[in-house]
């Protein structure tokens, strides 16, 4: 799942001991290439707030990213630590909701192999248009669609992805045929957008709110279950006639097996930098919404979104090539 997609180097991940380091370091290892998430809450400064979250497991903060295999590297890493508060994760809910309904042989179990601590953040994903593209509401974008023919296909950031599959969800709502054509990442998406190469994308808000705001693009509705704060006059699906809601999230999750004190300190950390108005402004710039929840929520909000895909996967008759 994507709200970006750029390769980043991975910094090898190791225990303190095996790195040969004294004091304990807790690190942020998260599945996001851009790392919209983990900026601001993995820096290396022990007062912003991956340091004060790490200091809650009396250890210091480091950051690694590990992009590849459509997100699942960090889950399958992390399921695999050891339970001592040292290696934290921060991933969207594609890898912990959708995949387990897309993979068949996934290398983790998203309940089994980690302990929730809480979510983050939150965002929507949109569907955007060619501003040539004149559909004020879904019946317009149906008659559209069904006079475009070849035409009328959606890009998404890549194949297996979310926005991939909330596409096939709009389709189905509009009772038309959709043909994907998945990218490597929102950015490209985005530009065969702007020249017209494709009529319409569903990603990630971020991904095409400086080109929306720059009217190379356009915002038709927005996926959650109110209008965005940051486009008021974006309806959401449901208010333009597409009956399909969905909000984005980022988690943080520990290995399985971590203490109840470990998980209570880790999220009452979590509570009190979300709550900071200079933090939640920095991720308000980029489409981030805080939106800090206790271990159960974030478990609850977990198994109710695995409960959506599997019809919406079994029904877009894709098959993931690895």
């Amino acid at each position: 799942m994507n709200h970006g997609q750029k390769n980043v180097p991975a910094r090898a991940w190791r225990s303190s001991a095996a790195r040969g380091v004294r004091s304990p370091r807790t690190g942020f290892v998260h599945a996001n290439p851009r790392g919209l998430c983990s900026r601001w809450f993995g820096r290396h400064d022990g007062t912003a707030a991956g340091g004060r979250v790490a200091a809650a497991s009396q250890s210091h903060c480091f950051v690694e990213n590990r992009p590849g295999a459509s997100g699942r590297l960090v889950p399958e890493q992390l399921a695999s630590a050891a339970p001592d508060g040292q290696t934290l994760m921060i991933v969207p809910h594609g890898p912990m909701a959708l995949f387990p309904s897309l993979y068949s042989k996934l290398r983790y179990d998203a309940v089994r192999s980690f302990t929730p601590i809480a979510r983050l953040s939150t965002f929507d994903y949109a569907l955007i248009a060619h501003p040539s593209l004149d559909a004020p509401n879904a019946q317009a974008l149906k008659r559209w669609l069904q006079n475009a023919g070849a035409k009328a296909s959606y890009g998404s950031p890549g194949a297996g992805t979310v926005p991939h599959f909330l596409g096939v969800s709009v389709a189905r709502s509009l009772n038309v045929t959709m043909p994907h054509v998945p990218y490597r990442g929102g950015a490209p998406a985005m530009v065969d957008l702007v020249g017209g190469v494709i009529p319409l994308v569903i990603s990630p808000m971020a991904d095409a709110a400086e080109l929306a705001r720059a009217g190379k693009v356009k915002f038709l509705a927005t996926s959650g279950p109110r209008r965005n704060v940051a486009t008021p006059g974006v309806p959401t699906f449901k208010e333009y006639g597409i009956d399909v809601e969905m909000v984005g999230w980022f988690g943080l999750y520990g290995p399985a097996g971590l203490s109840s004190s470990q998980v209570n300190s880790l999220q009452q950390a979590v509570g009190s930098v979300l709550a900071e108005p200079a933090l939640r402004e920095r991720l308000a710039r980029v489409n981030l919404d805080a939106a800090a929840s206790t271990p159960v929520e974030l478990a609850s909000l977990q198994q109710r979104e695995s409960a959506y895909w599997p019809a919406v996967v079994k029904a877009s008759g894709f098959t993931p090539e690895d």
